[in-house]
């Protein structure tokens, strides 16, 4: 007597939907988010009624309330300043440099750096501020 075997059921699964649904989401966080890199050190910069925006991208220069100095997202010794800048300066005669100072930076701090950046050469100097409006 011979009985008639089971029927194996093979399910198969369809993930073609899966992976649409994988890729929309991809697309949607590429386009909704964003790739400007934060500063690396964390400034409160004072207020300014007559802030003006700059059209030129400046060399920037970072100085925290401890004291740490940053070049264009590099950090450098109060020492060493006075070279890296000048030979950015070098390259263009009216050269504009941007210097962040958090608004609680010991102001003997800020004006080193300053008479270090005008040694370098340097004579568009721009103090950072925030305006009045954009207050958090």
């Amino acid at each position: 007597m011979e009985f008639e075997g089971r029927a194996r059921i093979r399910a198969h699964l369809d993930i073609a939907p899966l992976i649409d649904v994988v890729f929309l989401l991809l697309v949607f966080f590429m386009l909704t988010s964003t790739f400007i890199m934060p500063e690396a050190i964390d400034l409160k910069l004072p207020e300014s009624n007559s802030a003006v925006p700059l059209d030129k991208m400046p060399i920037d220069v970072t100085l925290n309330a401890e004291g740490k100095i940053t070049l264009n997202g590099n950090a450098v010794q109060l020492h060493e300043l006075r070279d890296a800048v000048a030979s950015l300066v070098a390259h263009e005669n009216d050269q504009s440099i941007t210097l962040k100072s958090d608004a609680r930076t010991n102001v003997q701090q800020l004006l080193d750096v300053m008479d270090q950046l005008r040694a370098a050469g340097a004579d568009n100097i721009a103090l950072a501020t925030m305006t009045a409006a954009s207050k958090e």
